[in-house]
């Protein structure tokens, strides 16, 4: 480890020097391998994002200077507040090392001027105008059409030569060119002018050949998304011209019913994926691609997440049915889509948030907000698959032309192809609770969780959530607390749900100042405090709609922990000297059934991943809870699935637990 370190400030001395040197790129590189040499390296992360920022101020526009849009890492789409939310973050990245790393100060200076232009309504549309103005007429000045002698071009439409010298027909549809090779053909999606068919915006000056730089990885577009082209995305290896070479990402299925669907040829655009290094070719760059995704690192340096960030207009699928269509998959043909915004982040333990758009009167792909009641959709971690693709959106400030107000998207129209005139924008129904109690869905229920261990912000926490906190003497998740506000950058009010109970049984054991974690919950009289830390994880539960009661119960595919030979006359020592199994939920909570569970322990050498038990026979320890066994859950464990996770001898199947909510005496 010593030997690594040692290895790994030599690479952070070399990236220094490359910095003086204005070798950012270089610079990078040096400190990415420092990092994979001694990830836990003083500052590494802020000097890693001081080499990005620099870098991507030497992309310059055409006819202006940097493009602020690179500096701040963010897409022209993004509202005011994440402009502002970005900045802050950057800054406070970057802070600490202004005097302790070369260009930090350079790096913050561009930061506060990127910041000063986007932040400013009037500024920001004359960069945006400017922006695309620019990079059109780059494009046709690289485009360098031939001319005669006269100075006259010669050929009044290169698009169509070049689908003619391709070989296919004058009448072959682009995906037909595509398929035949997909190589060097410079042919556009659009039959007929693009400009034509955006109201505003000129998205194609995000797919002109010099956007696309190597490791990319740009997604193609919704509507070529066939065998022939390898994949939904693809990263670029080499580029030469109008050409690229392209390796497809192959995604990773996580469920039986996500596998069937890959297997049956299904497009997938979120979850986990990797390099299929069998599938690669040179393809023609335009009329392929639609967008330069956005992506995370996986648990494994080999896997990339692509999941919807907060901001993205993504088309979904209506009626979707995992497992019907991933045994009938002829259905995706004939499905229609809604287009929604996504409100928040995806979280791995609760999913994604998203409010259906609607298509503003008068205009060809200008969309807006749906502002009926129940218009908002949850997308739960178990339909991931449910989210078809990404639809590049510009979002309109207000003023930009007449009739568009400031939240306003204006939509890619090449995204759209296949996608309805009208959307079906009729609001989600949400069925009746049994007892009278309806799911009311938190304001933002999925605060980002990519990593165990959450590192909560003040920005996922709203007034009227319900949150798990750390509780008693071995600090698990057991005390559910409902959001008043907030009180300092890390600190909240909130008031503590008590129980209410229903049952002798439920009685009997609050009366001894036991535990109670699953029932009914009232908000009373006791206010707490809490720092940012106390926090566990957002509840899922029900709410009535009269006298402010919480139906709280374990839910399908969660992870609990439940008490070890629990009997229901135990007393205070009895409790405190208890050990623990773990869980998985197997089927949701009814009065007329027993929930099912399954046993998990873990997996050998493995602390924080558990997998399912088999008895002797090879069957796994299955058993189910009546409602008045309620009581023998301790409390819920946040938990997700690791994709690709079985290159590294963990079953494919196991479950990462957060290490925090583990019960001391486990398994």
């Amino acid at each position: 480890m010593s030997y690594n370190k040692v290895e790994a400030l030599r690479e952070k001395s070399d990236a220094e020097k490359l910095i003086l040197s204005n070798d950012y790129i270089a610079a990078r590189t040096k400190l990415k391998k420092a990092q994979q040499l001694f990830p836990s390296l003083d500052h590494i992360t802020p000097m890693l994002t001081v080499c990005e920022i620099l870098s991507a101020s030497t992309n310059i526009i055409p006819g202006y200077e940097t493009d602020y849009y690179w500096v701040l890492q963010l897409m022209p789409s993004s509202a005011f507040t994440d402009i502002t939310c970005q900045y802050q973050k950057l800054v406070s990245l970057l802070q600490p090392i202004k005097y302790k790393f070369p260009a930090t100060e350079l790096a913050l200076k561009l930061l506060q001027e990127a910041y000063s232009v986007l932040s400013d309504k009037k500024k920001r549309v004359a960069f945006d105008i400017k922006r695309g103005t620019s990079w059109v007429n780059y494009e046709t000045f690289e485009s360098n059409p031939e001319k005669d002698s006269n100075g006259e071009k010669v050929n009044g439409n290169t698009n169509n030569i070049n689908i003619q010298e391709s070989g296919s027909g004058s009448g072959s549809s682009s995906s037909d060119v595509i398929s035949e090779g997909y190589k060097g053909q410079d042919t556009d999606i659009n039959s007929g002018s693009h400009e034509q068919k955006q109201d505003f915006y000129n998205f194609d000056t995000y797919r002109t050949p010099e956007c696309f730089e190597l490791r990319d990885i740009w997604a193609v577009h919704c509507n070529l998304t066939q065998p022939c082209i390898g994949g939904r995305y693809g990263q670029v290896c080499d580029k030469s011209g109008g050409e690229a070479e392209i390796t497809w990402l192959k995604p990773i299925p996580v469920t039986e019913g996500e596998r069937r669907w890959f297997d049956a040829g299904l497009p997938v655009a979120c979850g986990s994926f990797c390099l299929d290094t069998e599938k690669s070719g040179t393809v023609g760059l335009k009329g392929v691609f639609s967008y330069k995704c956005s992506w995370d690192s996986g648990i494994t340096e080999e896997l990339y997440e692509i999941y919807p960030k907060k901001g993205e207009v993504w088309a979904v699928y209506d009626n979707f049915d995992l497992d019907e269509w991933s045994y009938n998959p002829d259905i995706i043909k004939g499905c229609s889509y809604k287009l929604v915004e996504i409100i928040t982040d995806y979280s791995i333990y609760n999913g994604v948030e998203c409010g259906q758009l609607v298509k503003v009167n008068g205009f060809k792909s200008v969309y807006e907000r749906q502002t009926d009641e129940g218009s908002n959709l949850h997308i739960g971690p178990r339909d991931l698959y449910m989210l078809a693709h990404n639809v590049p959106a510009y979002r309109f400030t207000g003023g930009e032309i007449y009739g568009v107000n400031d939240g306003m998207f204006e939509l890619d129209q090449l995204a759209l192809k296949n996608l309805d005139d009208e959307p079906n924008n009729q609001p989600v129904v949400e069925e009746k609770d049994p007892d009278l109690l309806v799911l009311t869905p938190n304001p933002n229920p999925n605060p980002q969780g990519s990593v165990l261990g959450p590192n909560w912000a003040a920005n996922d926490f709203t007034t009227g959530q319900v949150w798990a906190t750390y509780f008693g003497k071995d600090l698990m998740p057991r005390q559910y607390v409902l959001i008043n506000n907030m009180i300092s950058p890390s600190g909240f009010s909130a008031t503590v749900l008590e129980p209410e109970t229903v049952f002798d049984v439920e009685a009997s054991w609050k009366s001894r100042n036991l535990p109670i974690v699953c029932g009914m919950f009232r908000a009373k009289e006791v206010k707490v405090n809490l720092d940012i830390s106390q926090f566990s994880h957002v509840v899922n539960c029900f709410k009535s709609t009269s006298n402010f009661i919480y139906k709280i119960f374990p839910t399908k595919g969660e992870i609990w922990a439940v008490y070890r030979n629990w009997k229901l006359q135990w007393n205070r020592v009895n409790y405190d000297n208890c050990k623990c199994w773990v869980v998985e939920i197997l089927s949701d909570f009814s009065d007329g059934e027993k929930m099912m569970v399954a046993r998990l322990v873990e997996v050998k050498g493995c602390l924080t991943f558990f997998q399912r038990m088999q008895g002797e026979d090879g069957f796994e320890m299955v058993r189910g809870f009546s409602k008045r066994e309620m009581l023998c859950f301790s409390h819920r464990i946040p938990a997700f699935r690791v994709p690709g996770i079985g290159g590294h001898g963990i079953p494919e199947s196991s479950w990462h637990l957060e290490p925090n909510a583990l019960p001391p005496n486990g398994n």
